[in-house]
């Protein structure tokens, strides 16, 4: 693996699971190189030129694989980091509206906007993202980002929170995550630090009709059954590095919403783990997105840009770099086996939105009727990690 990619890896895996909580994980700023990215022509008239504000998750600005595009049409990107997956929309009503031009929303938050007809995303002309024609099956026309036959983002990255384990212990993961509370697993168990992924997995593995929406005495069974599990835990990572830790020393055998990163971690210092998922509940996805935003000031700055990094070669690097899946179909061929190899592509060679387009993980932010906020989700968490 190159030594570049390899230390920006490292950052992202001991980053904090704050942004994971919010179903991605922490960008970090490390640069992979990009070599070979086709010719950058200034847009018809010479439009382009002066400001471009992003907001967004930290990396996914691609500050080092759009560098050649932003020099070579004299654009200056003003980059902004969320740490939630609503502060765009915070700010976008707090005097934000009319400069913002890129954001990158999580599948779940933009769901969630586009279903409450809430103003924070235009509508975008896929004629000036030709490029765009190039993704993946699943993200094309995904259901999270089409609304009324009008398309609202362009996925950048997806990705998946497998179980990760010592495959010369077990065979394979049993078919629940429930079935985790079985005695057999006492002492072999690592979560991570992550009140909703964690709850959503216990949930739905309950049989939950929403997983995401659950109600005060829904959520009260999902602790119940977590800490049914509780007694086989080692330990809970305060980041996917601490998991990694724990696997490698062999502490525990079963990472729970782990990342296939930490196989190549272990295989480097000769522990051998592999992933894998209970066989009826699975596991949980996420993606990302460029979108733009309502009344954009640098709006053909902003096509150009989506334009630019939706190209075979951009999404290669991007995906690199954010250690996670390419989104442009043409870019699979171009990343290293070893990158590439960490996610199932074939949930995104189907069309219709595949598995991403089924799930909700985020639970909304504020109670709705008898459906508990994010806050209960967080206190029962509290709860789980001090029983």
């Amino acid at each position: 693996m190159d030594e570049t990619v390899k230390t920006f890896l490292d950052a992202r895996l001991n980053a904090d699971v704050s942004r994971r909580r919010f179903v991605q994980g922490a960008a970090g700023l490390a640069a992979v190189t990009v070599l070979g990215l086709p010719g950058i022509a200034a847009a018809e008239g010479g439009k382009l030129g002066g400001e471009l504000n992003f907001l967004g998750w930290d990396g996914e600005n691609g500050a080092n694989v759009a560098k050649p595009f932003l020099e070579s049409n004299k654009i200056r990107m003003n980059a902004s980091f969320q740490s939630a997956a609503d502060e765009a929309l915070t700010r976008f009503n707090t005097g934000g509206r009319g400069a913002m031009d890129i954001l990158t929303p999580n599948k779940d938050f933009q769901t969630a906007i586009l279903k409450s007809e809430t103003e924070l995303f235009q509508p975008l002309d896929l004629a000036r993202i030709p490029t765009a024609a190039g993704l993946f099956p699943a993200f094309k026309d995904a259901p999270w980002l089409v609304k009324d036959g009008k398309t609202y983002g362009i996925p950048i990255i997806w990705g998946d929170e497998p179980c990760v384990y010592n495959p010369a212990k077990w065979d394979a993961m049993p078919q629940r995550y429930t079935d985790f509370a079985d005695p057999k697993y006492k002492g072999q168990l690592v979560l991570l630090d992550d009140p909703f992924g964690n709850i959503w997995l216990w949930a739905k593995s309950l049989d939950m009709p929403e997983p995401n929406r659950l109600t005060a005495d829904q959520l009260q069974k999902v602790l119940e059954a977590m800490l049914k599990a509780k007694p086989n835990v080692v330990t809970i990572g305060a980041s996917h590095g601490d998991m990694a830790d724990v696997l490698v020393r062999g502490d525990a055998s079963i990472g729970i919403g782990g990342w296939a990163y930490q196989v190549l971690i272990a295989k480097e210092k000769g522990v051998e783990l592999t992933v894998g998922s209970p066989t009826v509940d699975g596991t949980f996805f996420w993606s990302d997105s460029y979108a733009i935003a309502v009344d954009a000031p640098n709006l053909d700055n902003a096509y150009a840009y989506i334009d630019f990094m939706t190209k075979p070669e951009s999404n290669a690097a991007l995906a690199t770099e954010l250690a996670s899946g390419c989104t442009v179909e043409a870019a699979f061929d171009l990343m290293k086996e070893d990158i590439r190899g960490m996610f199932p592509y074939e949930n995104v060679r189907q069309p219709g939105g595949g598995i991403l387009g089924t799930q909700i993980v985020v639970p909304p932010q504020d109670a709705d009727g008898e459906v508990v906020g994010a806050a209960a989700w967080v206190e029962a968490w509290q709860t789980f990690k001090v029983s």
